[in-house]
């Protein structure tokens, strides 16, 4: 299976199986449904105790090993310190990052126009800063020694989120208000320009986390997972995540953190049949480095994305069913939990499509900046 194949796979799978599932229970499509969505009706928004409780417990009971490996082993490790000169563009990064954050959050009038665009000029900035951060740290990143790979990710992220507007018309998590009356040939442009940053920011930030050997050496050689990589596990993937999709379709307010879960699936599944490159292969042998950083790139990106939003004019609001409540910004503190399986999505479909892994750049740096004491 080539990475078109499997990109049309995938295609195939979101956008055909929740209309599946919603059409054999007999139930009616969404009135808004389209290939090319913006929600902007709210869905619905409620607070169970008892679904918190257990919530909590799950996410507390998945990270406790990985927190004790961290505060175990990273306090033994002990990086050297050669970092390279803040690069000149890396300043002039921050200062675009820094008017821009102000051109978001006030309504100056001679801003009016574009007073609805400032998203991308933020992320712009900030994928600039990382990489900056990257050079110092490491003296390679994605902007200067990568560039061909960096601009791929930008022209896939933009049909990458898209994807998930598509599936999020089924649960309605989060809609958009104040957006610009546009056309709709400059509707799709403008979004399409904000959605392209979504990968290029999340690995930015991942391959910055790999810089840090207090980060990645606790899980270069930990407990492998005992699990076959042969083509049956790949369809199995791949069966759970059609099923999931089909059932999120069925009953979007009781299985909506499946948005989340099945086009993970999905990519998993099709990565092991095609047996293409993919981080499970690192799991599976006890590395578990980019699966790790992966989830925490996009936690990190998560919480500037959420505060970056929160008074920009167009933004984006969240209903969530059972746990919306104790929001950080607009999010309720427990839909952050997304983001981690959200970070594995985003280098799977990378893997996928553009053969992205971390380099053996990355592994000799790391050779040669960390040492136990």
């Amino acid at each position: 299976m080539s990475s078109f194949l499997g990109i049309g796979v995938l295609l195939i799978f979101i956008l055909g199986v929740p209309i599946f599932g919603i059409q054999l229970a007999g139930n009616s499509l969404p009135t808004s449904l389209t290939l090319f969505p913006i929600t902007t009706e709210p869905g619905e928004a409620s607070l169970s105790w008892i679904v918190c409780g257990f919530l909590v417990i799950l996410i507390a009971t998945t990270l406790a090993p990985f927190l004790w490996r961290f505060f175990r082993f990273s306090a033994i490790i002990k990086p050297k310190r050669e970092y390279q000169a803040f690069p000149w563009w890396g300043w002039l990064a921050l200062l675009w990052i820094t008017s821009s954050w102000s051109l978001a959050w006030t309504r100056f009038p001679w801003f009016h126009n574009f007073q609805t665009h400032t998203f991308p000029l933020l992320w712009f900035g900030y994928i600039a800063v990382l990489n900056a951060l990257t050079l110092q740290r490491s003296g390679q990143c994605l902007l200067t020694s990568h560039p061909r790979t960096l601009g791929k990710l930008f022209l896939l992220s933009a049909g990458f989120w898209w994807l998930f507007e598509y599936l999020n018309q089924y649960v309605r998590n989060w809609h958009y208000v104040n957006l610009p009356d546009t056309s709709y040939g400059e509707f799709i442009f403008y979004t399409s320009l904000s959605f392209s940053t979504v990968l290029p920011a999340v690995l930015s930030t991942y391959e910055w986390l790999w810089t840090f050997p207090r980060l990645t050496k606790p899980f270069e050689m930990w407990q492998p997972l005992n699990c076959s990589m042969a083509p049956q596990i790949g369809w199995i993937s791949l069966s759970l995540g059609c099923l999931g999709l089909g059932l999120m379709g069925l009953w979007p307010t009781i299985l909506f953190p499946l948005l989340w879960l099945c086009p993970l699936c999905l990519l998993l599944g099709i990565q092991i049949i095609q047996r293409g490159p993919t981080s499970l292969l690192g799991v599976h042998q006890g590395d578990w480095r980019p699966d790790l950083l992966s989830g925490l790139a996009a936690l990190m990106c998560g919480f500037w994305w959420e505060l970056w939003n929160v008074y920009s004019l167009a933004h984006w609001e969240y209903t969530l069913p059972f746990v919306h409540t104790f929001k950080i910004f607009e999010m309720p503190i427990l839909g952050y939990s997304g983001y981690l399986p959200f970070g594995l999505t985003c280098l799977a479909i990378s893997e996928l499509v553009l053969g992205y892994l971390p380099s053996q750049q990355w592994q000799n740096f790391l050779g040669s900046n960390q040492h136990p004491e």
